[in-house]
């Protein structure tokens, strides 16, 4: 789900809770409780409801909704905000406290520490919830190995500017130096201060010469020539070289892949989730608000070809990692 709707949900249901619109019924003195004076205008906490369901009412009740639906289907909610939780516990010991975790969130614009819970949280269900909806037969993910999946090949690598640096950096490994010691001394790339450590890639995500070099030489080597590209000369050590084993080697490794992919996939997830909500019978008295699942609902019962490109947002973000040589 994204940050800023995750924000606006927040925001939204603190002003219910403020203006008592959790209430059954409004009160004369509701309408009439100020919250600001403005010259000898004056706001009320009714004004600042209307105008914040204006705003952001659709999106936010559509998100306040999807969490129930989700909390509805999960196997155990309760598991899941634990899990989320300790997560973001482990986080804050990794920065060293919960007053620099909350530096981080407030740079990124990701809210309070509670608001960035809540976020781990609702993708954890998110995840849990679909991924239930998932074939994982055999048969399937059999299947996603045959024709779609490609192995992740690893590598470090040390680049420069010429052939010649390039050849010493070599003639340092063959005397015993240390790869990771030379790339942070060495290397112009951006992974220097990583031992030259690539994230993981796939065939084509990298130059050709590149791509050749790790899949060149077994893991563990590294290349006795320089290798050129456009990028300049790199000394490349293989991690994996990325040869495709039999799948019954790597069967759980494929079906992680696949799940992964199949949560990533919008058309997919939106299918589901409306389909959730339709079966969830929810009903919406505002009749400002009532739209705000609909085309969810819509969603589900389109045909498979149809796109869902201009769907509402109420996915959890995914995260993805890319590669640079």
């Amino acid at each position: 789900m994204k940050k800023t709707t995750l924000n606006r949900m927040m925001a939204f249901a603190s002003v219910l809770v403020l203006s008592g619109a959790v209430a059954n019924t409004a009160t004369v003195a509701y309408a009439q409780d100020n919250i600001a004076t403005v010259g000898d205008q004056t706001i009320t906490k009714e004004d600042l409801y209307n105008q914040m369901k204006k705003d952001a009412g659709l999106v936010t009740l559509r998100s306040m909704i999807l969490q129930k639906v989700l909390e509805m289907n999960a196997s155990n909610a309760a598991d899941l905000k634990k899990q989320a939780e300790d997560e973001v516990a482990k986080q804050i010991d990794k920065v060293g406290g919960e007053e620099k975790f909350q530096e981080l969130l407030t740079y990124q614009k990701l809210g309070s520490v509670e608001d960035f819970k809540n976020q781990i949280y609702i993708r954890n269900l998110f995840n849990e919830v679909v991924s239930k909806q998932i074939d994982q037969s055999d048969a399937t993910i059999e299947d996603y190995y045959n024709n779609t999946y490609q192995p992740k090949m690893e590598a470090q690598h040390i680049l420069v500017d010429t052939e010649e640096e390039a050849k010493d950096i070599i003639s340092k490994l063959d005397a015993g130096e240390n790869f990771d010691e030379l790339a942070k001394t060495y290397s112009k790339d951006g992974s220097a201060q990583q031992g030259g450590l690539l994230s993981p890639f796939t065939s084509g995500q990298m130059v050709k010469e590149f791509e050749d070099g790790v899949k060149g030489q077994a893991n563990g080597e590294y290349t006795k020539t320089p290798v050129k590209s456009k990028f300049g000369y790199h000394i490349i050590k293989t991690i994996n070289n990325g040869e495709k084993k039999p799948f019954a080697d790597i069967k759980d490794d494929v079906k992680k892949e696949y799940l992964d992919s199949k949560l990533k996939d919008q058309k997919f997830s939106y299918k589901i989730i409306g389909k959730l909500i339709e079966a969830a019978k929810v009903q919406i008295d505002d009749a400002d608000l009532k739209d705000a699942v609909k085309e969810l609902v819509d969603l589900a019962n389109q045909p498979d070809d149809v796109s869902s490109q201009d769907a509402p947002s109420t996915t959890p973000d995914a995260s993805s990692e890319s590669s640079s040589n």
